[in-house]
């Protein structure tokens, strides 16, 4: 009869021998590895279940192993953060839950090679299936800073954090990266149930992980709190139903940062935290109309205006603020009692103030290249369907801030139309100030339309059909790099520019929709959700 292991799930999945420490063993720890807990001692018994075999079972069930007081002490102690210190063991994961995937469910899964240098890997060599979608994830989604180039970044400081999670209160980063990992592994494997159940339970674990890491008596929000509602926002953007994900954690950022206060920009991965949690806010507040958050803005004010990201950050509040008295005026237009006149020189100072945020750009660091496809007969797959002209930006990023801006001004310039419409059913409306209004009309219109092309030209670089020096990708050298991360970043913009509500052109919701099919391809989004990721 063969001797069944009463190691941890990690350590019986890796196929290494396990101290059985408690909470979590040795062999785990100094991995950096969470130690995924013990499966039930009703599992050990033999299938011949004769009384010894009970007996011992029940013996065990009773009394811990004899490194239980001495290796939880060693295991916890050193490594504990003080804002931690007060969390309970139930934080630590399910042992009736493992993130590994079953030998079953793992045949047939691909992920790409994590050793592209060598011809073939043994299979001892292997790492296992759940740390190559991590690393795969970590690789396509996370933008390191550029000097060159002043991106600063995106998400830089997730790969160090996630392996710092191996301590208790942070396992909820570690199920949410686990989670988004195996939904992006969907995307090189159609129809995989396995993945698709798995990503969506290390989801529910993470949001459990991390409701009991908030609600810790004493314990204050920290770092490993805030990347992991980030992380989780981008699992629910690309992963979830709109209906269901639309800003479900973008109020909990927004309640993080309050907590937090202002020490959190003073070192570089709180300023990156800020960043990545700000930005979001800003575009949720920008398509649903939320209240400014007076901490975070009191907080802008203190920072460089030299620095572009700063300034990417300031500009955005400015143009929030001005949609903000966009709906104020259409307002009193609607409630009525205000003089037309008054009205028109309203809607031409805001009108105004879209010309001054033409000059937020008009520096070599933001500038780019066109390239017209008609004179580049090789470029015309990476742009047939959506745009004729190819803007070539620095990196990915960089384009992802022009277009960032563009979509904010597209937002606010249809205010400016629905302010102007109203205002010409005003009864005491004179002649010239109809006028007025008439080429302020048709001004944003053309704006609008304008911004959705020089949006429309920037995708063939984001989702790496074209670098930055204006070559095609071949399809020889495999997927492009940028390929997800760009589409993640393309998303906002193209659903500004195709919804029912946007002044662009039919023909530019089309190209806005073939964009979306592009996204949902190369993200995964369209293998795990299927229609219900539809907009």
């Amino acid at each position: 009869m063969g001797h069944l292991s009463r190691g941890c799930l990690r350590c019986r999945q890796r196929r290494v021998r396990c101290d059985e420490g408690r909470p979590s063993c040795q062999r785990c720890i100094h991995r950096n590895e969470i130690c995924e807990g013990y499966r039930d001692e009703s599992s050990r018994i033999f299938r011949n279940e004769t009384e010894k075999v009970i007996q011992h079972s029940r013996a065990v069930q009773m009394a811990p192993p004899p490194s239980h007081r001495d290796s939880s002490q060693s295991s916890s102690s050193p490594r504990k953060r003080s804002r931690s210190a007060n969390l309970s063991l139930a934080s630590r994961p399910s042992s009736s839950f493992s993130s590994s995937l079953a030998p079953e469910e793992a045949s047939g899964i691909t992920i790409r090679n994590p050793r592209p240098w060598l011809k073939e890997s043994p299979a001892r060599f292997q790492p296992p299936l759940e740390d190559q979608a991590v690393d795969q994830f970590i690789d396509k989604y996370v933008l390191y800073p550029c000097n060159q180039t002043s991106s600063p970044g995106f998400l830089e400081h997730l790969p160090c954090m996630f392996k710092e999670v191996n301590i208790q209160g942070r396992y909820a980063l570690r199920w949410a990266v686990q989670a988004a990992a195996y939904a992006d592994a969907i995307s090189q494997n159609k129809e995989s149930d396995a993945l698709a159940s798995k990503a969506l339970q290390c989801y529910g674990m993470a949001l459990g992980a991390l409701g009991e890491s908030l609600a810790a008596s004493g314990k204050e929000p920290d770092d490993y709190d805030l990347m992991t509602v980030v992380v989780l926002d981008i699992f629910e953007t690309l992963y979830t139903p709109n209906e269901v994900s639309k800003g479900s954690h973008v109020q909990g950022m927004a309640q993080l940062l309050r907590l937090r206060g202002g020490d959190l920009v003073y070192n570089a991965r709180g300023w990156s935290l800020f960043r990545l949690a700000h930005h979001r806010i800003q575009k949720q507040r920008l398509a649903y109309h939320m209240s400014q958050i007076p901490e975070t803005s009191d907080l802008l004010k203190g920072l460089n205006d030299n620095e572009p990201s700063v300034r990417l950050e300031k500009n955005a509040d400015d143009i929030l603020e001005t949609c903000k008295r966009a709906r104020t005026l259409l307002s009193l237009i609607n409630a009525g009692g205000l003089p037309a006149s008054t009205v028109v020189d309203m809607i031409k100072e805001l009108h105004s103030s879209d010309q001054e945020a033409v000059s937020w750009r008009q520096t070599s660091q933001w500038s780019f290249t066109n390239i017209v496809v008609a004179e580049r007969p090789d470029l015309s797959s990476a742009a047939h369907g959506i745009t004729e002209t190819i803007q070539l930006h620095p990196d990915v990023w960089m384009a992802y801030e022009w277009n960032y801006h563009r979509a904010a001004r597209i937002i606010f310039l249809q205010q400016v139309l629905q302010c102007s419409t109203a205002a010409l059913e005003a009864p005491d409306l004179e002649e010239v100030d109809e006028q007025t209004l008439n080429t302020t009309i048709a001004e944003c219109g053309l704006m609008i339309q304008w911004l959705a092309d020089e949006f429309l030209a920037t995708v063939p670089q984001s989702l790496g059909s074209v670098d930055h020096m204006g070559r095609l990708h071949s399809s020889n050298d495999g997927l492009p790099r940028c390929r997800a991360i760009g589409g993640y970043l393309l998303l906002w913009p193209t659903r500004t520019i195709k919804a029912e509500t946007s002044a662009t052109s039919i023909d530019q919701k089309e190209r806005a929709q073939r964009v979306y099919e592009r996204i949902r391809e190369c993200t995964g989004m369209k293998d795990l959700l299927g229609d219900k990721s539809i907009i």
